[in-house]
C-alpha cells in the first residue's frame, strides 16, 4: 500500500468520524427542540386556561353577586345625586 492510498483511507476515516459526530448532534438538538417545543405548547395551554379563568373570575355580574353574597351588600335606598 503506498503513503497515497493511506492517506486517502485517514481522509475517509476522519470525514466518517465527523459525519457521525455531526448527525448525532444534530439528533441531540432535535430531541431538545423537540422537548421544548412540548413544553411551549403544555405552557400556551395554560396560559390559554388561565386567561379563560381570569375573565370568568373578574365579570362584572360574577363580582356584583359575590360583594352581594359575601358581604351582604345591597343597592341603596335613597340616592340622592348632588350638582355643584
Amino acid at each position: 500500500m503506498n503513503v497515497g492510498a493511506a492517506i486517502l483511507w485517514l481522509a475517509v476515516l476522519i470525514s466518517a468520524s465527523a459525519q457521525i459526530g455531526v448527525v448525532h448532534w444534530h439528533r441531540t438538538l432535535l430531541q431538545v427542540w423537540q422537548q421544548d417545543d412540548a413544553l411551549r405548547l403544555q405552557l400556551l395551554q395554560e396560559h390559554t386556561r388561565l386567561l379563560l379563568e381570569k375573565s370568568t373570575l373578574t365579570a362584572h355580574g360574577r363580582i356584583d353577586q359575590q360583594a352581594r353574597k359575601q358581604l351582604n351588600m345591597t343597592e341603596p335606598d335613597n340616592v340622592q345625586v348632588l350638582s355643584q
